[in-house]
């Protein structure tokens, strides 16, 4: 049978960051300069499996507290979801879902980040580092957000696997990047533009394609801006 999906929406109905703040502290911690342009997309959601989903849809077991201390922005990030950029854009959405009884999925992002239309999907954990610059959508999902095999049985959420994201310090994420479970991308590593990422790139490299794989080795010594300029040399 399916499984039971329920939602709880911060952010809707025209509402601000701003709007919500209060009322949502324990869920989302958000420093005193972290920079909202435009009203992110922010979701937590419960998916619980059933074996008999007209019964249970019809009531609820979803609760604010369950989320509590699921989403943590830092000093100086900014996340950016109007669509007036150069090139298309949309809302950043941050999810972090709850399966069954587990812990609800965590996202950390760090200090001076920018975020531009960036999607994740937390079912256990997203780590992302300071100074980490991200192009316009980039997915990142920790979880494949059902299992593999056997779809459509009664224990569809509990056999779905999820593996934590880390994307450390001063990494920069070329726009349209998908960065799946069990990832870490390293510390000033640079991700070429429409890449999928499914397996660890080092520290300090450039790393390009579907699925991506690491091109070139940056020298430690050089600042992330050579970075940048090898990858265009690069691509």
């Amino acid at each position: 049978m399916p499984c039971v999906y329920e939602n709880i929406f911060p952010v809707a109905a025209g509402k601000t960051f701003e709007d919500i703040e209060a009322q949502y502290r324990d869920q989302i911690a958000v420093h005193e300069e972290t920079h909202f342009i435009g009203a992110p997309h922010i979701a937590f959601t419960l998916v619980r499996d059933s074996d008999d989903y007209h019964r249970d849809i019809k009531f609820s077991l979803i609760k604010q507290s369950d989320f509590n201390d699921c989403i943590t922005i830092g000093d100086g990030t900014v996340l950016y979801s109007e669509d007036n950029l150069s090139f298309a854009n949309r809302p950043v959405r941050l999810s972090a879902i709850k399966v069954n009884d587990k812990p609800p999925g965590k996202i950390t992002i760090g200090n001076g980040c920018v975020m531009q239309g960036t999607a994740i999907v937390a079912y256990e954990h997203v780590e992302i580092g300071d100074l980490v610059l991200f192009g316009p959508q980039v997915t990142i999902m920790d979880s494949s957000g059902h299992p593999i095999t056997n779809r459509w049985q009664d224990d569809d959420a509990a056999r779905t696997r999820s593996a934590k994201v880390t994307i450390k310090d001063n990494a920069w994420i070329g726009m349209g990047v998908t960065i799946l479970k069990g990832v870490t991308i390293g510390e000033n590593a640079v991700i070429g533009a429409n890449s999928v990422v499914y397996q660890d790139v080092p520290d300090n490299c450039i790393a390009l394609g579907n699925p991506a794989k690491v091109v070139k080795q940056l020298d430690n010594d050089k600042p992330r801006e050579e970075a940048i300029r090898q990858l265009d040399i690069a691509s």
